[in-house]
Parts: structure tokens; C-alpha cells; sequence
């Protein structure tokens, strides 16, 4: 009894708050949800590494990986992410150390 003594106005809050949610979550012209801070949509599925990186492009990562160039060089040079310059050679089966024996 003490709490709703103490907060009397708890409908009007409740009624304001759902009315607030209920302007945020409406559609927009597109019909998509609106969500803070986005303002256009955003692809939800990355492109696949090999349509994002030509065969060409591919070779040229491969030879100047083995050649000795940074990881992170290379992902800068061909915008793509530092796990996919390390998948690229992975995948080629090429390897930049050779192993003692």
C-alpha cells in the first residue's frame, strides 16, 4: 500500500510510456521497423569472400602474402576483413612458413 502511496500517478506513466513505444515502433515508408540510430537498411547477410574479391585479386593476395606482407596491410589493401586475408592463403593451401625438419 506504501508503494502506491508513493507513486499515485503510475497510470498516466504507463499510458505515456506505451503511447512513446508505440510512435518509435511504427513502420516507416518502406515498411520496415525503424531501430535507433539506423537510417537506411543494412544488408543482414555478408557477401560470400569470393564475390567480394575477384580471382585476380585472389592470386595478387596470395603471392604478396607469401611474399611477407602484413596481414593487416593487406586487408587495408584489398578491403576486405584480417580473418578473410587469413582464409584466402588457408584455402589455396598456401603456406608462408615452411616447417623444420
Amino acid at each position: 500500500m506504501e508503494v502506491l502511496n508513493a507513486y499515485p500517478n503510475t497510470f498516466t506513466l504507463v499510458n505515456a510510456l506505451q503511447s512513446d513505444l508505440a510512435n518509435h515502433a511504427k513502420p516507416d515508408a518502406k515498411g520496415q521497423e525503424r531501430s535507433p540510430g539506423r537510417t537506411s537498411s543494412v544488408r543482414i547477410e555478408p557477401r560470400p569472400l569470393r564475390k567480394r574479391l575477384a580471382t585476380k585479386d585472389r592470386q595478387r593476395l596470395i603471392a604478396d602474402y607469401l611474399a611477407g606482407a602484413l596481414q593487416k596491410e593487406l586487408a587495408t589493401r584489398y578491403a576486405i576483413g584480417l580473418s578473410s586475408v587469413k582464409t584466402v592463403p588457408r584455402e589455396a593451401g598456401a603456406k608462408k612458413y615452411t616447417t623444420r625438419t
